[in-house]
């Protein structure tokens, strides 16, 4: 079990056509701006990737994205054969350079075609953070990132055309907009939209969730993923209108970046694992894992998915708020799975123990560290996530009952939410503070000056115990049982808790 809760805790934060000619509508856009790319999978050898992409060049280097540090040649080592032709289909000289990037030697000024193949063989390598951000292939198909497949060139580029010529019975699952004429012909807006993108190309399954301009796609590979595909479309749909009743709207993330499509990708695995790339979610779950994988996968999908709100919509201002973002995350991944009932009351409790308090508790960094030290998060796991997660159920509880359950933390979620959704400012903790001392009509500073900026555990028994649960901490364990009576309002409490919506 230990194991398991290991790895579910190292998840959480790691926790992404035939028409090769295709071009955009917009008139406006001048030709020195326009590129074009065209991706051709033979199905006889899919693990080979053949890249074709047409520009006129804003600079004489070719590179790509950041990320796979670790190997010399970066994302490089996976391109082979890379040569250029100008218009004339005369050669052009590339000189390969270090930092995954070439340098081409041509004047400026003329449109050239450069290709290039990708090998896809990086499951033959070590990744710090798992093979799901990464590239991979399976019997369905194949999963590639934007950044481990598309170079790129010069700083800006809009209105991107990509365009994939695959296997007839293929078809391809992108955030990016599809062409009426061809649905493996795609705009991308931008190049942080190339790059930060998920590409699943092959005979998997996709549920398609709607909800005003957003919609929401999960691409499904593997029969033991398929066969839960009705669960996945409760589950996504269920917890997507949660958050967004929750919050007072779809995702709002930026004055530069309307956001309209997320995409998340599941495949079965040899382990689970999970990463968020951009606005989107990778997913891998280990075949004939049991309830404990499933708990995983889940889990994973609905913390990363309530980041588009808490993380992309309004984001701290600096590492010293990260344990908001990532354990109030926490807090609304528990509700929202309970919501949708894929937990009850009781997983909800045995998660709170068999998870979250044994971290805490395990966690070096509690009782010797302050929570503000974000930049500890991936080291201290317990201290930033769970304790976050342990300031949003006591500062809940502590609103809940001064407002005899009129108010709770969700109404600072909103109003982040509504003051800082698509804009480019960004919250403070002293505003957190003041936020939640509002909320409950007291002033919160020693709360914080205690166990956020302070060093000191928080006494989450004590908190849970306020309301019609009896918490106590034994043998190391969190120990959550119901009370033998309890009034309405602790009733209540328990239930906002749950994520349970009452009317006020």
């Amino acid at each position: 079990m230990k194991t398991i809760i290991n790895l579910f805790a190292l998840l959480i934060f790691l926790i992404g056509g035939k028409n090769a000619k295709a071009q955009t509508n917009d008139s406006s856009i001048d030709d020195t701006d326009k590129i074009s790319y065209v991706v051709t999978i033979d199905k006889n050898n899919y693990r080979l990737a053949k890249v074709s992409m047409t520009f006129t060049p804003k600079g004489d280097t070719l590179y790509m994205a950041y990320g796979a540090s670790a190997l010399p040649k970066r994302w490089a080592t996976f391109v082979h054969n890379m040569r250029a032709v100008d218009r004339n289909e005369n050669s052009i000289v590339i000189e390969e350079l270090s930092d995954a990037k070439w340098k081409l030697n041509t004047s400026l000024g003329t449109k050239i075609t450069v290709n290039y193949e990708v090998k896809l063989d990086h499951e033959n390598y070590e990744w710090s953070g798992g093979i799901d951000g990464v590239a991979y292939a399976t019997d369905l198909g194949v999963f590639y990132t934007g950044r481990t497949l598309l170079v790129l060139n010069g700083a800006e580029r809009n209105n991107i055309n990509v365009d994939f010529i695959v296997p007839s019975d293929w078809h391809v699952t992108t955030p990016w907009n599809a062409l009426k004429s061809n649905r493996n012909s795609f705009i991308v807006k931008n190049q942080i939209e190339l790059f930060e993108s998920m590409i699943f190309a092959g005979t998997h399954e996709e549920i398609s969730i709607k909800r005003g301009d957003f919609e929401l796609v999960f691409a499904l590979g593997g029969d033991e993923v398929l066969s839960e595909k009705d669960d996945y479309k409760k589950l996504a749909g269920g917890v997507l209108d949660y958050y967004i009743n929750l919050m007072g709207g779809l995702p709002n993330t930026g004055p530069d970046h309307t956001l309209n499509k997320s995409v998340v990708i599941i495949n079965s695995s040899t382990a689970t694992d999970g990463e968020v790339i951009g606005n989107n979610i990778s997913i891998v779950i280990e075949k004939d894992g049991g309830p404990m994988t499933k708990m995983l996968s889940r889990f994973i999908f609905a913390h990363e998915f309530f980041h588009l709100w808490n993380g992309k919509s309004f984001w701290p201002s600096n590492d010293e708020t990260e344990w908001f973002k990532e354990g109030f995350t926490n807090y609304y991944t528990l509700k929202s799975l309970y919501h949708v009932g894929f937990l009850n009351d009781s997983s909800y409790f045995e998660i709170l123990n068999n998870l979250f308090f044994q971290r805490y508790n395990n966690d070096d960094g509690v009782g010797n560290l302050s929570m503000t030290k974000g930049e500890e998060k991936h080291a201290h796991w317990g201290l930033i996530y769970v304790g976050g997660l342990y300031v949003a159920i006591s500062q809940d509880m502590i609103i809940r009952k001064a407002s005899n359950n009129k108010k709770s933390v969700d109404d600072l979620m909103k109003g982040l939410f509504q003051k800082y959704g698509g804009t480019n400012d960004s919250y403070s903790l002293d505003e957190l503070r003041d936020s939640l001392s509002e909320l409950s009509g007291k002033d919160q500073s020693d709360f914080f000056n205690t166990y956020i900026t302070g060093v000191k555990r928080i006494p989450i028994d004590e908190y849970l115990s306020m309301t019609s649960m009896d918490a106590k901490i034994e043998d190391g364990n969190l120990k959550i049982e119901k009370k033998e009576s309890s009034s309405q309002l602790q009733e209540n409490m328990t239930k906002g808790m749950l994520g349970i919506v009452l009317d006020k």
